[in-house]
């Protein structure tokens, strides 16, 4: 009898199998986006604001500015930069040097992302100006890669790329 009903309406096949079809791409989209982080910009400006913090230094006020790279990292960079910090502070002073950094809007773009770390490139444009009033502008590329800790998205490492 089912035989002869499915011959009789050929149409009702095709609705049920229609019908499957859709209930498993509106699963499997489902299952997706379940196992999709969420869109979620924080690594990008986490990235942004410390590039821009790294090259933005001041002989004027060199531990401020120490601080403020610092306080957005973790290790190993921390440990890395912090071991720095009285060399770089030095030099600022030593040379009466001012470092200011622009990110351009476009300038950040996420390059990996999975769970508890991310890796962004950075576009970053630095001026350095001198004591004398000379100044010059260099154009950085940096990759920063990030872990997520409990206070939120840290800097675990920042390479100049180009």
């Amino acid at each position: 009898m089912t035989r002869a009903l499915l011959q009789a309406r050929p149409w009702l096949v095709a609705a049920v199998l229609g019908g499957l079809i859709v209930a498993l791409l509106a699963t499997s989209l489902w299952l997706w986006r379940r196992s999709t982080p969420a869109t979620d910009d924080a690594p990008l400006a986490v990235a942004r604001a410390e590039a821009q913090n790294f090259f933005t230094l001041s002989y004027q006020h060199p531990d401020a500015d120490l601080d403020r790279v610092l306080s957005l990292a973790t290790d190993p960079f921390k440990a890395q930069y912090g071991g720095q910090r009285e060399a770089v502070a030095k030099g600022l002073v030593d040379k009466l040097l001012t470092l200011t950094a622009q990110v351009p809007d476009n300038g950040t773009a996420l390059e990996y992302r999975n769970g508890d770390s991310a890796q962004v490139l950075v576009a970053v444009d630095a001026t350095t100006a001198t004591a004398d009033g000379r100044t010059e502008t260099n154009r950085y590329r940096v990759r920063v890669r990030l872990a997520k800790a409990a206070s939120g998205w840290l800097v675990a490492d920042l390479t100049q790329v180009g």
